[in-house]
């Protein structure tokens, strides 16, 4: 695993990089997959009224179709690092579990292990280019075919609003989304 270490506004001792190494290169133990991860950690200091939430350890996980993220907050950025990696570790328990649940059930159909890209940025109009120069960060990720149920987890652990998948029963791009009352919503595009 490949594990990033930044600071944000704050400089990052290497004791504490080292310990944000250490603790998340344990996460492929537990999830097989990740041993060609990306880890990115990222530390901030924030002025706080209370002491104990002062530094702020964002860590993302990305690699073979797997995406897993922790926010943790933290007095010492030590204390933070460590709540994140045992947030982690239980989110890729909970997905390998999930791994292992699925390919024991009997009544699961056989999804193909084509993998499929994001569609690529086309070249925008001139009179269209003041509009995307706005847009400041453009992601590409890889895509493989998941339930319903597999887009939910997956939106929970990253901890986003919505999420893109592509629908394994549909075999299309589906947006899955979190409504104000708390459920979720699913938006499947109509090609005319």
């Amino acid at each position: 695993m490949d594990v990033t270490v930044r600071g944000k506004h704050v400089e990052v001792s290497e004791p504490v990089a080292e310990r944000a190494r250490r603790k998340l290169g344990r996460l492929d133990h537990y999830l097989p997959l990740l041993r060609d991860a990306v880890v990115e950690v990222d530390i901030a200091q924030e002025r706080a009224k209370e002491p104990d939430r002062r530094y702020v350890v964002h860590v993302t996980v990305s690699g073979n179709g797997v995406h897993l993220r922790a926010e943790e907050r933290a007095a010492r950025p030590e204390e933070a690092i460590d709540r994140a990696s045992h947030v982690l570790t239980e989110q890729a328990r909970r997905y390998k579990q999930r791994l292992y649940e699925r390919s024991r059930s009997p009544t699961r159909q056989e999804v193909g292990a084509e993998q499929v890209g994001s569609p690529s940025v086309m070249e925008p109009a001139d009179h269209e280019s003041s509009l995307l120069d706005k847009v400041a960060k453009v992601k590409r990720f890889r895509m493989k075919p998941m339930t319903m149920e597999e887009a939910v987890e997956q939106m929970e652990a990253l901890s986003h609003t919505f999420f893109l998948f592509l629908d394994a029963d549909l075999e299309q791009l589906a947006l899955l989304y979190r409504r104000g009352a708390g459920d979720y919503g699913l938006i499947i595009p109509e090609l005319s």
